[in-house]
């Protein structure tokens, strides 16, 4: 018993004195090189300040301009004047592509691709369409489905159904909105039929019907059964 106690004394002294040592090094580490390490910390804090002072003089100003600078431009796009609304009128006011090259690292800057991008659809230029809806981040997911639908539809129009396919599958299960849901699991729906995806369509309107039994007024029930009946019954 006493050997066990002696044995257990040792074995604390020598955990004490290891632990000793190591704080010993930890601060003759940090004497050492305390000008580098207060230099590094000084730094870090200077880049942090640095970005917050930029922040609030910089972007955020310039994302308030941005969206000031978009209200003309809006009310065009309401008009149906889609490419005054896109271009704007020199020395009048800025479009939306001006608006994405002065601040596109902005909120508004941000928000006018988004709105530039609906503007190319609707002018027929799919590609730039696609282009500026895939440069357009948000964490709204109302936003980001409608997003992904439009590119959707954009490539649909392009003739790239497959490309599509994905898109309005993203757009519907990023959202857990009613309408959107349905727009996009019926469009995804359709389009795997016309690509002879059958098995797929059945699953994209199975989920419809789950989710929301009165979704398309009885359509997505019929979907479901003549898609059943051309899989065998089993999806495949």
């Amino acid at each position: 018993m006493a050997k066990a106690r002696k044995k257990q004394e040792y074995t604390t002294e020598k955990v004490l004195d290891s632990l000793n040592e190591t704080a010993y090094k930890a601060e003759n580490f940090f004497e050492k090189h305390s000008k580098i390490i207060v230099g590094v910390l000084g730094v870090l804090a200077l880049v942090a300040i640095g970005y917050f002072v930029y922040l609030k003089t910089v972007l955020e100003p310039k994302s308030e301009k941005a969206f000031a600078e978009m209200v003309q431009a809006d009310q065009y796009f309401q008009q149906d004047s889609v490419v005054l609304a896109l271009k704007g009128s020199p020395g009048s006011f800025l479009g939306y592509e001006q608006i994405v090259e002065n601040y596109g690292g902005t909120k508004g800057g941000n928000i006018a691709r988004y709105k530039a991008g609906i503007a190319y659809y609707q002018l027929g230029d799919y590609a730039s369409s696609v282009s500026m809806l895939e440069k357009f981040k948000s964490d709204d997911e109302i936003l980001t489905a409608q997003k992904n639908g439009m590119i959707g539809n954009a490539l649909v129009e392009s003739k790239k159904e497959k490309e599509a396919l994905p898109y309005y599958v993203k757009a519907a299960e990023g959202t857990d909105i009613e309408i959107i849901q349905t727009m996009y699991y019926t469009k995804a729906g359709k389009l795997a039929i016309q690509l002879g995806q059958n098995a797929d369509a059945l699953k994209y309107f199975q989920t419809l019907a789950d989710k929301y039994p009165h979704a398309g007024n009885g359509e997505v029930e019929k979907f479901i059964e003549r898609l059943k009946y051309a899989t065998g019954g089993n999806g495949k």
